[in-house]
């Protein structure tokens, strides 16, 4: 009884605990992203939350619940995240996700427990959504003093955290922008209320300030923009106010928020030419790529036309799949053409696409629930508080960014939280009552509802330790890479990869590192000079390991492809070094990768270099030519076109593509030296120089291109710049005779290429 009688302490100040530490919370080292922290943060402590609200529920005997329609149609959205997630396969990817993801049946569940925690426990006592409100100012001064620590000593990243000027504790920088914004409008809606009392006010003031600072540097047009909406929309609702007790009358009050709603405005015109006159150091950037409206609606119209999946969609956190297999063409001309998008053009549109109509319809609920709160809002102005005017607006605020953008954990948290909170402020007004349900054992209906409240929480925590388990497995998998990429040392990355595993044996993310990292380290065994017979036993050990990697990877995701692609490098990588059945092997995975991703060259160009190694230059062609179909920028399958026109004798196209080749990658010292080769060949000598010379600008030491470029000067008669470049040459290969022979030639006047030159 001891435990049960402590568990409305736990409740409260957990939910306490979110509204303070989910907007800045994060882990002091460099493998745990800020999403991860916060995703970490929001299972963790909404699971506690949650069991202790079930103990101090059945030690009470009876729930009190909002009768809110906000809570009904928000259980809608996670209710048709697992009605698709069943209908189109359940798979760990839609239930619970790589990372524990948001857009994930899991998720919603987290997201929605905090809607109903927040609204139940802050609706317990007339003080609690103020104090909520506090603790987040309060955060809110807390964020401000970490970022601008960042800005002002770079050296400073918070355990490698914020490697990047354009990081914040919140999440992205544009993550940033939308928080700063919402708590200046918080601050300077509420900052002459008894929110803000005493001490507190302070704390409001500093938000306040040190969001309009920082809101400058940040500089995202969108928000501006938003600001200036939230408080046209807080204008409105102060202009039907009554102006009694006011402290300058409501209309005053109302033209101040339309004179700010003018100012936000005028910063979307002014704001980039203010950020330029900063300091260099503040003049922070970000680029932010994203499907547009049109690249969105094309993958769900694409979905949409398998008949079975306009109800339900493709599933929950599909929409990197669905991307792979329909994406735009054109995107593939861009830098981002091998960028797997998890997400569209904004969260609400790719949950559309991900769990079609039914998606859709919960959404509607949803959206419209809270409309019914701004339009009751405005209906009862003259009763209403302004802090439910404030948490109304808040909630309205983020969830159009929901349609527009894709925010991150923490607004997403935040966004239900302050859908509870909403709903708290109206019981706490007298709005809407609560239900109160019997818990009793001693009721046969009281059974009932308890035994329907413990399963809840037994399915909670259960989903709970599964996300946690995924987002463990995940941070160790960025720690073996941080841990290589430091040190190089494959062991102790091998070892993290292990750890993860272990941690969650369904990683199929996990496996793929482990797969390249076993050929990082099959690479170092086969170049050993150890032919013991324990060196050979570790090689064939790491060899299987690897193998049973990869082959993991593909059987807990199979229309994942990089699953697919991941085996393909390794069986060609063993196909290579002539293991029996390999290419065979490797050939099968690229062709399921091309399968699973039809909008992907890289397969194709797989497939051609299995064809090249093979001597078989007409299916490699064919095969490059569709890679090239598909990417026509693709500089790798130019490339080896190029070369395998040169080996036809068919010099003029060999010269197209290998044109095309140092068109797409200026800097690639390979590149210029096979195009070189091809001029070389054509009798080009000018322009073969030309290549050579661009090669050997880039690579110093490139020795073949140093001495293509020695022999196309003798071949314009330039013999002295050919014997300086010859000689470099030589001083770096002493013991190559045929080189010694040429330089030789070319000083006693003889012709090197002359039959009889010696």
């Amino acid at each position: 009884m001891q435990y049960f009688a402590r568990a409305e302490s736990v409740v409260r100040w957990s939910v306490f605990l979110l509204f303070l530490l989910a907007p800045f919370f994060f882990i002091p080292v460099p493998w745990v992203s800020v999403v991860q922290a916060k995703m970490l943060l929001s299972v963790v402590v909404i699971t506690v939350c949650f069991l202790a609200w079930i103990a101090m529920s059945l030690k009470d005997s009876e729930i009190r619940i909002p009768r809110s329609w906000l809570l009904i149609a928000a259980l809608s959205i996670p209710l048709a995240y697992l009605i698709s997630a069943l209908v189109s396969g359940p798979s760990w990817s839609s239930l619970i996700g790589e990372g524990g993801g948001q857009d994930t049946v899991v998720g919603f569940v987290i997201w929605y427990v905090a809607l109903f925690l927040s609204a139940v426990i802050l609706g317990a006592q007339a003080n609690r959504p103020a104090l909520a409100v506090r603790l987040l100012m309060l955060s809110t001064a807390v964020i401000i003093v970490v970022q601008a620590m960042r800005l002002l000593l770079p050296a400073f990243t918070f355990g490698g955290v914020l490697s990047l000027p354009a990081t914040s504790v919140v999440g992205s920088w544009h993550d940033l922008g939308i928080y700063l914004s919402l708590a200046l409008f918080l601050s300077l809606a509420l900052l002459s209320t008894s929110v803000f009392e005493g001490a507190w006010r302070y704390v409001a003031l500093a938000a306040l300030v040190g969001a309009a600072v920082l809101l400058v540097v940040v500089n995202y047009s969108d928000v501006w923009l938003a600001l200036a909406g939230v408080s046209l929309l807080y204008a409105l609702f102060r202009f039907r106010m009554p102006p009694a007790g006011a402290r300058f009358g409501g209309y005053k009050l109302s033209l101040l928020w339309l004179l700010i709603a003018l100012l936000a405005g005028a910063m979307y015109f002014v704001g980039p030419a203010l950020q330029r006159a900063l300091p260099a150091s503040l003049q922070i950037t970000q680029v932010e790529v994203r499907p547009s409206w049109k690249g969105t609606f094309a993958i769900g119209r694409e979905v949409f036309a398998e008949p079975t999946q306009i109800l339900f969609g493709s599933g929950p956190n599909t929409f990197p799949r669905e991307w792979g297999r329909y994406k735009p063409l054109s995107v593939n001309t861009t830098q981002f053409w091998n960028t797997d998008f998890y997400y569209g053009v904004g969260f609400i549109p790719t949950s559309l696409v991900t769990t079609g109509i039914l998606g859709l319809i919960a959404w509607i609920a949803m959206c419209g629930a809270l409309l019914i709160r701004v339009v009751r809002l405005f209906r009862e102005s003259s009763s209403a508080s302004l802090l439910r005017a404030a948490l109304v607006f808040s909630a309205v605020f983020l969830t159009v960014y929901h349609i527009l953008y894709v925010p991150g954990p923490a607004l997403s948290l935040l966004t239900f939280l302050l859908f509870g909170a909403v709903v708290a402020e109206e019981v706490l007004t007298g709005s809407i009552s609560r239900s109160v349900i019997s818990v009793s054992w001693d009721l046969w209906k009281g059974r009932a509802a308890a035994l329907a409240l413990s399963l809840a929480g037994l399915v909670l925590f259960f989903g709970g330790v599964q996300s946690t388990r995924a987002l463990v497995s995940d941070v160790l998998v960025n720690r073996a890479i941080v841990q290589y990429q430091s040190s190089q040392d494959i062991g102790k990355a091998s070892r993290s990869i292990a750890l993860s595993i272990i941690v969650l044996p369904g990683s199929d993310r996990a496996n793929r590192a482990g797969v390249e990292l076993g050929i990082l380290q099959l690479a170092a065994l086969a170049s050993s000079s150890d032919g013991s017979s324990g060196a050979q036993a570790e090689l064939q050990g790491t060899l299987n390991a690897t193998i049973q990697h990869g082959l993991a990877a593909v059987a807990i995701d199979s229309r994942n492809y990089q699953n697919w692609l991941t085996l393909a490098r390794l069986y060609g990588e063993l196909a290579g070094a002539g293991v029996t059945g390999a290419e065979e092997a490797a050939r099968e995975a690229y062709k399921e990768a091309a399968s699973a991703s039809p909008t992907n060259p890289l397969s194709y160009l797989g497939l051609a270099q299995l064809d090249i190694v093979k001597g078989d230059d007409a299916s490699a062609r064919k095969n490059l030519e569709t890679a090239i179909g598909i990417k026509p920028d693709l500089a790798a399958a130019h490339f080896l076109l190029s070369q395998i026109f040169a080996r036809a004798n068919a010099l003029p196209d060999a010269k197209q593509h290998a044109e095309t080749v140092v068109q797409i990658a200026p800097q690639d010292a390979l590149g210029w030296y096979n195009h070189g080769t091809v001029m070389y060949a054509l009798q080009d000598y000018e322009n073969a120089v030309l290549s050579f010379e661009h090669a050997v600008s880039i690579e110093s030491n490139y020795a073949n291109a140093l001495f293509l470029l020695g022999l196309s000067y003798y071949r314009l008669d330039r013999s002295d710049d050919a014997l300086r470049v010859l000689r470099a040459v030589a001083a770096t290969n002493p013991d190559d005779a045929a080189l010694r022979d040429t330089i030789e030639d070319i000083e006693a006047g003889r012709d090197p290429f002359a039959p009889s030159a010696r």
